[in-house]
């Protein structure tokens, strides 16, 4: 009888067992996948130092099908530390990334470093090349570094090409930096939600107070705090 119990109970301990490693498994097929960051650094063109405190916008833009027209599939945002480091999340399905960032005393700018194939002929014989601008953009100077590199990838991943954000001090008139501003909200425009931040609304609520206390246009103040609403809707059509 001892026996028959022991065996019983047994069966029962192996049953529930085999019930938790069932349940255990269904979860993790159900969890979605872990968010993967990737790291960059928001540099300052003329001198290459990092620049802290920028705020950083990441669109994943996907094609619609058609030619020339391009759709926002996601959008994030982070804030630069104090050696000018950020992190968003990687996503392969929203599409590749296009960054923007905002500082008050910063405006756009263009990468130092880039990737640069055909070397001799040769298509996948590729170097980095490090480019100078002056105030109006202009290259003023190129100096080839001296590694080779093979093929395009390994090129722009020594050029953190995709990776790191440059921007040039803002050197202009009051006009000009509110249309900087104003280019600033029209480009990272984007009605798809973000998954892990709060997307756009601390970057379009950092250019609104500047352009209050720059005395910008009633129509640009207005098109701004659209976008924030707009902003706020998205995200919390995303938390319902």
């Amino acid at each position: 009888m001892a026996h028959r119990q022991h065996v019983a109970l047994r069966t029962v301990r192996k049953a529930v067992g085999l019930a938790l490693f069932a349940a255990l498994v269904a979860s993790c097929k159900d969890a979605p996948p872990p968010t993967v960051w990737g790291r960059g650094q928001v540099i300052d063109q003329d001198t290459e130092k990092p620049i802290a405190g920028v705020i950083v916008v990441g669109k994943y833009r996907g094609s619609r099908g058609f030619e020339g027209a391009s759709s926002c599939n996601r959008v994030e945002s982070a804030v630069s530390d104090e050696n000018g480091w950020f992190a968003l999340p990687l996503d392969i399905e929203a599409g590749p990334l296009y960054m923007e960032g905002y500082h008050k005393e910063y405006r756009h700018g263009y990468p130092v470093r880039s990737a640069q194939c055909y070397l001799d002929g040769d298509p996948d014989k590729c170097d980095v090349w490090v480019q100078r601008r002056d105030d109006n953009d202009k290259v003023v100077s190129v100096v080839k570094e001296p590694t080779i590199y093979r093929g395009l990838e390994e090129a722009k991943k020594a050029a953190r090409d995709g990776q790191d954000l440059y921007m040039k001090r803002f050197k202009g008139t009051l006009e000009e930096r509110r249309s900087e501003l104003s280019r600033l909200g029209s480009a990272t425009s984007c009605l798809a939600p973000p998954k892990a931040t709060s997307g756009l609304i601390p970057f379009l609520e950092s250019i609104l107070q500047e352009q209050v206390s720059l005395g910008d246009s009633e129509d640009s103040i207005r098109i701004t705090k659209e976008r924030i609403q707009t902003a706020n809707n998205v995200l919390h059509r995303k938390e319902r």
